[in-house]
C-alpha cells in the first residue's frame, strides 16, 4: 500500500485516499470530506480502476500533497501567498498554504514554541497556482495553537541571481474567524483566508554593506524614532535598548510570547550589524524583571563564535540589567 492508493475500509463503506504511511501497520486516510483518519492496513482495501469501471464509479485520480486546478477554469486572482483555514466539521479545521504566483516554490512550515524552538511539519514543494495542505488543527484549542513560520524558497527553472529565501512568521488569533465563510481559491472549499505578507517577489540582490557607515551609524540618532542607537557617556561604547516600549510603541496590544521574540530579534539584529561593522563592544540593556529577557541574551552569546567575553555591567546603574559584549 502506498501514498495516492484509493482504498475503501473492509468495515464499512466508506472510501479514500491514503495520503501518509504512519509506520509500517498504519497510514493515514483522507475520506470524501477531507477528513483524514488513522487506519490500519489490514482493515483496508485497496479499490482498483477495474471495480471503478464496473460499478460506474467515476476514477479518482490519487491525491498528491500538491494539487492543480482543473484548466478549463478561470484563475483565482490573489496577490501573494495565502493561509486558508477549511473547517472539516464544528472543531477540526484544515491549515492549507496557497502559492498563487506564477513559480514553483519549496516550503517550509515549522511550528514555533515559547522557547523561541521550531519543529518542522512539513517540506513540499508547491507547484505555481497551487495548493499544499499544512495540518490540522482543533478550534476548541484555539489559545494552545503555536505560532508558524513559513520558509520560502523560490525555485530557479533557469540560470539567474537567485532569491533568497523568505520567512513568513504567522500567530492564528481569534479574529481571523470573526469573518464569514468565503469560497476560497483553487480548493473550490468554503473557508477562512489569511494573507501572509511578504517581500517582492523579484530577485532580490543581497545589500552593500558600507562598513565605516554602519559603524558609525551605532553612534548616531537612527531615524526610526521607536529604536535608537545611545552614545555611553564615559566611552565610546554603543548601547542598544532592549526594553519593548523602546522597539515597539503599542507593545501593549501584543502577546507576553510575542514580546520576548521581537526583543530576541532586535538584539540578534544588533549584535550582527556590530560584528559587521567592526565594533569591539557593544552594551544590551534588557533590564532585570524576572531575568528571563537576559538568560536567553547570555545563552546565545555563550555559543557565539564571535564573541571573546560578556558580562554584566553598570551595576550601578542598570544593576542586572545590562550586559557589556566584547566582540573578537
Amino acid at each position: 500500500m502506498k501514498i495516492g492508493d484509493r482504498v475503501r475500509l473492509m468495515k464499512g463503506t466508506e472510501e479514500g485516499v491514503v495520503v501518509k504511511l504512519l509506520d509500517k501497520s498504519l497510514v493515514e486516510v483522507e475520506i470524501e470530506d477531507g477528513f483524514a483518519i488513522p487506519v490500519l492496513q489490514s482493515e483496508l482495501v485497496v479499490v482498483s480502476s477495474d471495480e471503478s469501471s464496473a460499478f460506474d464509479r467515476p476514477q479518482t485520480q490519487p491525491k498528491k500533497t500538491t494539487h492543480k486546478k482543473e484548466s478549463t477554469s478561470p484563475k483565482p486572482q490573489l496577490k501573494g501567498y495565502h493561509l486558508a483555514i477549511i473547517p472539516l466539521n464544528d472543531h477540526l479545521h484544515s491549515l492549507y498554504f496557497i502559492n498563487p504566483l506564477k513559480e514553483d516554490i519549496v516550503l517550509l512550515a515549522n511550528e514555533v514554541n515559547g522557547k523561541n524552538e521550531e519543529k518542522t511539519i512539513l517540506i513540499d514543494k508547491v507547484l505555481s497556482e497551487n495548493y499544499s495542505k499544512i495540518t490540522e488543527r482543533d478550534l476548541d484549542h484555539l489559545n494552545t495553537w503555536s505560532p508558524f513560520t513559513f520558509t520560502i524558497l523560490v525555485e530557479n527553472p533557469k540560470w539567474s541571481i537567485p532569491i533568497r529565501p523568505e520567512k513568513i512568521t504567522l500567530k492564528i488569533r481569534a479574529k481571523d474567524f470573526q469573518k464569514e465563510l468565503i469560497d476560497i481559491p483553487f480548493l473550490n472549499k468554503k473557508g477562512y483566508l489569511i494573507p501572509l505578507f511578504q517581500k517582492s517577489s523579484e530577485s532580490i540582490q543581497p545589500d552593500k554593506i558600507d562598513p565605516e557607515k554602519l559603524k558609525n551609524s551605532f553612534f548616531e540618532g537612527n531615524e526610526k524614532p521607536e529604536f535608537q542607537f545611545k552614545k555611553n557617556n564615559n566611552s565610546n561604547i554603543p548601547e542598544i535598548d532592549l526594553h519593548i516600549e523602546s522597539i515597539d510603541p503599542n507593545y501593549e496590544k501584543l502577546p507576553k510570547e510575542d514580546i520576548l521574540n521581537i526583543q530576541l530579534q532586535k538584539f540578534e539584529q544588533k549584535l550582527n550589524e556590530a560584528i559587521m561593522a567592526g565594533l569591539d563592544d557593544i552594551i544590551f540593556i534588557h533590564g532585570v524583571g524576572n531575568g528571563v529577557l537576559r538568560n536567553k541574551i547570555h545563552k546565545q552569546l555563550s555559543q557565539h563564535d564571535n564573541i571573546q567575553f560578556f558580562k554584566d555591567t553598570h551595576k550601578e546603574k542598570f544593576g542586572y540589567g545590562a550586559t557589556l559584549v566584547k566582540i573578537k
